[in-house]
């Protein structure tokens, strides 16, 4: 497998002062389980939630519940650099709900 098939594949994420920008300067919307902040950028993505003590496996869980969310619906992000950030209500939830509020919260 070449390796531009592999950058086609992944999506680019933000580094750590990018996403400390982002914070700073970027968009908020907040939905029932997740809040995406975002500005007009190059299209790259960042995952997270807050710790609220969850376990740690609960919190790769919430990440990978976003990750799909967005890998499916990634060309409503294509020219903004996104942060998602999910809650812990998000564990009661299943994958296609996620995605759907995902593409409701990105909407409203």
């Amino acid at each position: 497998m070449e390796i531009n098939s592999l950058d086609q594949k992944l999506p680019r994420r933000l580094k750590k002062d990018e996403i400390q920008e982002l914070f700073r300067t970027g968009i908020f919307k907040k939905g029932k389980i997740l809040t995406i902040l975002y500005k007009k950028g190059k299209g790259k993505v960042a995952f997270t939630c807050k710790k609220e003590n969850l376990k740690a496996h609960d919190r790769n869980r919430i990440k990978r519940l976003l990750r799909e969310a967005y890998r499916k619906n990634k060309t409503l992000f294509k020219d903004f650099d996104v942060v998602l950030i999910g809650n812990k209500n998000m564990l009661k939830y299943k994958s296609f709900d996620v995605e759907r509020e995902l593409i409701k919260t990105w909407k409203s």
